[in-house]
């Protein structure tokens, strides 16, 4: 089997932890460039990581041959112009999310990587947390009637703004562009495309620049969903929540581990956290928590780099993500609930 060379270019938070240690041990990928200009993050690629080349410059990794796979974690000011970049060089791409401002941007990516016939992916790891796992197979299992609402949330308590992009005021900032993506994907992966949706933003904290906390609603037929964000939660409720007409779900707390690089013999979470199904306020159930199965999206993505699939799901989630986002921030500007163009589907 072909090794693909791999190219990352970025080594903040996104490389340091979920790029560069399940790729470098990986029988399918070798490691040949990391890119980052902070040198005492060079320094540390230099000691754990002794067969990756350090480079400060994006031409080199662009410019090789070699490379078959660029990933792009990097600020997001540069997602769009690095990723077509890459594209245009013939490379596949991994990128970061957030991905894109608009969908008219993400299309257009995407137009030029089946033109040029390569695999363009959304970072989006979180659709293999052990707790959508869970619920994915509890929907499956369980009779919760008639679904009428879906919580997902992703509170924290983080009081003091930082010196981070995150904080800044600058291109996607903000726990939107941060943390929506996560959210609207597994509400669109399990239910579909919403009819409408509505979002507000706020800035909770002190010396907040940029959005700290949102709420969104994706309103279907007959369910809605509730997505939501913020960073002064003292009291955390349900990370999830199901409501149906004959049962209900809710589990608490972030998954332990956080991400799961490698494939184990282990299939569930030992973390104690609170998961519970229930048909009345005395008949209930725990549910044992899946273990998160992070490593399947570079197994996945080696096998469609191999064989390019007809049916990408991956790239309609991204660009329906990007499309529902691009519509709740015109909700946020506008103040009412805007209807997710059917045109755009």
């Amino acid at each position: 089997m072909k090794k693909m060379v791999v190219a990352i270019i970025g080594y903040g938070m996104s490389g340091k932890y979920f790029h560069v240690p399940p790729l470098y041990t990986h029988q399918n990928y070798t490691i040949k460039y990391v890119m980052t200009t902070n040198m005492d993050r060079k320094a540390e690629l230099e000691k754990e990581y002794p067969k990756v080349i350090v480079i400060d410059r994006f031409e080199t990794a662009l410019l090789d041959e070699e490379v078959d796979l660029i990933i792009i974690a990097t600020s997001n000011d540069v997602h769009y112009a690095y990723t077509k970049l890459a594209l245009e060089h013939f490379k596949h791409v991994v990128v970061e999310k957030p991905f894109v401002e608009t969908y008219h941007e993400a299309n257009e990516l995407y137009q030029l990587a089946s033109k040029n016939r390569r695999i363009l992916r959304v970072f989006h790891n979180r659709r293999y947390d052990g707790d959508i796992l869970t619920i994915k197979d509890l929907m499956k299992t369980h009779d919760f009637g008639k679904i009428r609402s879906f919580k997902s949330r992703f509170d924290t308590y983080d009081p003091i703004v930082k010196n981070a992009w995150r904080d800044k005021d600058t291109v996607m900032a903000g726990v939107f562009y941060d943390l929506a993506p996560h959210l609207v994907h597994h509400a669109i992966e399990l239910f579909g495309l919403p009819s409408s949706v509505s979002c507000s933003l706020f800035l909770d904290r002190e010396n907040a620049l940029v959005d700290d906390h949102f709420e969104m609603t994706l309103y279907y037929k007959d369910l809605t969903c509730f997505l939501g964000a913020d960073k002064l939660t003292r009291f955390p409720g349900p990370r999830f929540e199901i409501i149906g007409t004959k049962a209900s779900y809710a589990k608490y707390g972030f998954d332990i581990p956080d991400c799961v690089h490698f494939k184990t013999n282990e299939h569930y979470q030992i973390s104690g956290l609170k998961s519970v199904y229930s048909l009345s306020y005395t008949d209930q159930y725990d549910i044992p928590l899946r273990l998160g199965t992070h490593y399947e999206f570079y197994d996945k993505l080696y096998r469609d780099m191999e064989n390019l699939p007809n049916i990408d799901e991956d790239k309609n989630f991204a660009l329906h993500v990007i499309l529902i986002m691009e519509e709740a921030l015109k909700s946020h500007t506008l103040k009412k609930v805007v209807e997710i163009d059917k045109n755009s589907r």
